[in-house]
């Protein structure tokens, strides 16, 4: 891929149980897993950070968009219904749902699409990332893995 720009990394550590925290920059971001998977439902799991990164990003452009045209988004909502399928486990569709108020005439819903269509982690989504992986278990501060 041509182009890439790399970003500090986001350092991802254990806190107990299935508990951790992402630092981003200056941001902690707090994740665990449901009851029923054996966490204690203290915060997001990181499939459901993935819909709301897909929300949040959708609802920023949005709201760009109806403010550079004096447009209503006041009470405006984004609902991101994850649905999840097995082999590989995964999330196998996001449906979205922008919901706004007011009337928008079809020349401005047709805009408003290609505008949420626009959105960096829609994009990702839909024309994936290459994802590379390594281990770096070189320290004797870490437990051999057998």
């Amino acid at each position: 891929m041509s182009g890439l720009q790399t970003r500090s990394p986001i350092v991802v550590t254990h806190e107990q149980g299935f508990r951790f925290a992402a630092q981003i920059g200056e941001h902690r971001v707090p994740t665990d897993q449901s009851i029923r998977a054996g966490g204690d439902d203290t915060a997001p799991s990181p499939t459901e950070l993935i819909s709301a990164a897909l929300g949040s990003c959708i609802a920023l452009y949005v709201y760009q968009f109806c403010v550079s045209r004096a447009l209503p988004h006041e009470g405006m909502r984004i609902e991101v219904t994850p649905r999840n399928v097995a082999n590989p486990n995964r999330i196998g569709e996001l449906s979205v749902v922008v919901r706004l108020p007011g009337h928008l005439l079809p020349h401005t819903v047709e805009m408003l699409e290609r505008v949420v269509r626009s959105c960096p982690v829609h994009n990702t989504l839909v024309h994936g990332a290459d994802v590379s992986l390594s281990l770096d278990v070189t320290s004797t501060d870490h437990a051999v893995l057998g």
